[in-house]
């Protein structure tokens, strides 16, 4: 079944730095890493990729079995999608990944795994930022 996704933004923000995504929840105040595989996803769905050419992906990048790809793609979707950092998305996505995030060379696979921090969350919702209009801060919003 063809099913795409996109980044819940604004909600969610992100950075890919050497292969590992560092993603905040601007809401929740929760931040998240995943590196390897994940990371992998986490551009691809950056780059709103359906789960077709998502598991094409993981199956030329680490040499998966479609069926092994899918299945792993499928818990890592909910896993983001429980978090409300991805949501559905209905536009039309792009059919295969370009060659900036399937490396040529195979690289040993390791399962997606999301890591959740919550240690600065006080930090990060009590943060101005969020206060402010686009004039930015200090400036505080017009009522």
């Amino acid at each position: 079944m063809k099913r795409s996704y996109e980044i819940n933004a604004p909600t969610v923000v992100s950075e890919i730095i050497d292969g590992e995504a560092v993603i905040m929840h601007l809401k929740s105040g929760n931040y998240f890493s995943t590196s390897d595989s994940g990371g992998v996803i986490w551009h691809g769905l950056e780059k709103r990729l359906g789960t077709e050419a998502l598991v094409q992906l993981l199956v030329t990048k680490y040499g998966l079995a479609a069926s092994d790809a899918s299945q792993t793609l499928d818990g890592f979707i909910a896993t983001l999608t429980s978090h409300d950092l991805i949501r559905a998305w209905a536009g039309d996505a792009p059919q295969a990944a370009d060659g900036g995030i399937a490396a040529q060379t195979r690289a040993p696979f390791q399962p997606p795994v999301l890591n959740v921090f919550s240690d600065m969350k006080d930090l990060l919702l009590l943060d101005p930022i969020h206060d402010v209009d686009e004039a930015g801060w200090p400036t505080q919003p017009r009522p």
